[in-house]
């Protein structure tokens, strides 16, 4: 991962400077999110700043756990804390975010009217210009570009556990366990440093994965065994979700997470969606099995969206029987498959 010399000066100028420092990671944040955020939070802590975590709203049960010992705020259940603190902040990070938008609306007017000193540390496509900004779109995560900004400015390899634990959770989540954005070897040099440090892979694992209540292991299955829809001639599928579904289901921030990827399984299929209604629109979730497919583009181009080559994310305002009728449609024309 290459880094421009003028950048890591800049940002050790901004740490050595500034004493009131706040990281805020995105709407809906997934472990990446959460882990390049913690992460950051905790080596900020060790150089004794005052440093606080934003987080618009709330995180999965399962990645609940790298919160322990950080000083943080979910903006959607206090957002006069959240507005004050980001008032009061004279250097801000953002991870796993490209632009203040993803922050929700809330939190992106707030933004708008400070001036703090910003760092940007992201692997998605598009930043938008900031005072000091790593986007590196080929990452695996955000995890992975935060544990090489560390490492450019501490000259250090392993860190304490906590921040090792929680760029682990981050990579692995965005990976989907090494199952994709997985193919550059330094990546897996960056896991030997992690493990490195102490931390237990399984056990983190377990958490991650392995941490299901009844209800939404209950919708895995409804969503497979009822929802699934598969077109085996364009090598499709998409599951689609109500809002009366997800609710008969008591569903929780976090219970679709990596529901998407489970179509991806069907040995006919090479793109997929996940269409779910909630907070008054239609949330998607795209993949694909390699390149050829890339659903960023598809999702840019249809779907107010965008993201990474074979992972992205798109939303629509429309009624989900339209939203659905609409993708059967690109669906049977390929229009999945944008050109050039």
């Amino acid at each position: 991962m290459k880094f421009k010399r003028g950048d890591i000066l800049k940002l050790q100028n901004y740490i050595a400077e500034k004493q009131t420092v706040t990281v805020i990671t995105h709407y809906n944040p997934d472990g990446d999110a959460v882990g390049s955020g913690t992460a950051l939070f905790h080596y900020l802590k060790l150089l004794l700043k005052d440093v606080h975590f934003i987080i618009p709203n709330n995180v999965p049960y399962s990645i609940n756990f790298l919160l322990q010992d950080v000083d943080y705020t979910i903006a959607e259940r206090d957002f006069k804390k959240a507005k004050q603190r980001l008032m009061q902040t004279d250097l801000l990070f953002m991870v796993d975010i490209n632009n203040y938008s993803r922050c929700g609306d809330n939190l992106e007017r707030v933004l708008k009217e400070i001036s703090p000193s910003t760092v940007l540390i992201d692997h998605h496509v598009g930043p938008q210009a900031y005072d000091v900004v790593f986007s590196y779109p080929d990452a695996s995560s955000t995890c992975e570009a935060v544990w090489n900004v560390l490492n450019r400015l501490s000259g250090k390899k392993i860190f304490p556990q906590n921040i090792s634990r929680a760029l682990y959770t981050g990579i692995m989540t965005d990976t989907g366990s090494l199952s994709f954005s997985c193919n550059h070897p330094e990546l897996y040099t960056v896991i030997a440093n992690l493990l490195k440090s102490g931390i237990v892979a399984s056990k983190i694992n377990q958490k991650i994965f392995d941490t299901y209540s009844a209800d939404r292991l209950s919708l895995l299955g409804y969503a497979i065994s009822k929802k699934l829809k598969v077109f085996p001639k364009q090598r499709a599928a998409f599951i689609a979700l109500s809002a009366k579904e997800l609710n008969d289901f008591h569903y929780q921030a976090g219970d679709l997470e990596g529901v998407v990827n489970y179509c991806l399984k069907l040995e006919q299929v090479d793109f997929c969606a996940l269409l779910s209604e909630r907070d008054n629109k239609i949330r998607m979730s795209f993949r694909s099995k390699d390149e050829s497919i890339d659903v960023n583009k598809f999702a840019m181009k249809y779907w107010n969206g965008g993201g990474h080559v074979m992972a992205s994310g798109g939303k629509s305002f429309l009624p989900l029987k339209q939203v659905v009728e609409i993708l059967t449609k690109q669906i049977y024309n390929k229009e999945f498959i944008v050109r050039n």
